[in-house]
């Protein structure tokens, strides 16, 4: 049986992220970089996970939500472009924009920065 939905539990802002949401600055960090040099595959989506979960903390669907409304959020789908690669040490930011939504879904779109501006 799930828990009680409380009444007070924040409701979340959605529309919000309709402006992009930009993350704090992230490090490549050392362990993620594979035998060629460069930041693995796997790690960009890591940088896109952070930075979602940044966002929906400030719309009120972080962790917060999940504990009280004993409800969360789930990927079905993700697609990503490589542009440029990335290095350890390399300083990035990654967006967040939300596209569309509806009572159950959420459609985004995330880019990933080197913090010189150009897109990764």
């Amino acid at each position: 049986m799930q828990p009680a939905i409380e009444a007070t539990a924040p409701q979340p802002e959605l529309e919000y992220v309709s402006t992009m949401f930009v993350s704090p600055v992230m490090q490549i960090e050392k362990g993620w970089i594979d035998y060629n040099g460069h930041l693995n595959m796997a790690y960009y989506n890591v940088l896109f996970d952070r930075a979602g979960d940044d966002a929906f903390e400030k719309i009120g669907l972080g962790a917060e939500y999940a504990r009280t409304r004993a409800l969360t959020s789930y990927s079905a789908e993700v697609h990503v472009c490589y542009v440029r690669e990335l290095h350890f040490g390399h300083s990035v930011t990654a967006t967040f924009q939300l596209l569309d939504h509806d009572e159950k879904r959420m459609r985004f779109y995330q880019e990933l920065r080197h913090v010189d501006g150009w897109l990764a």
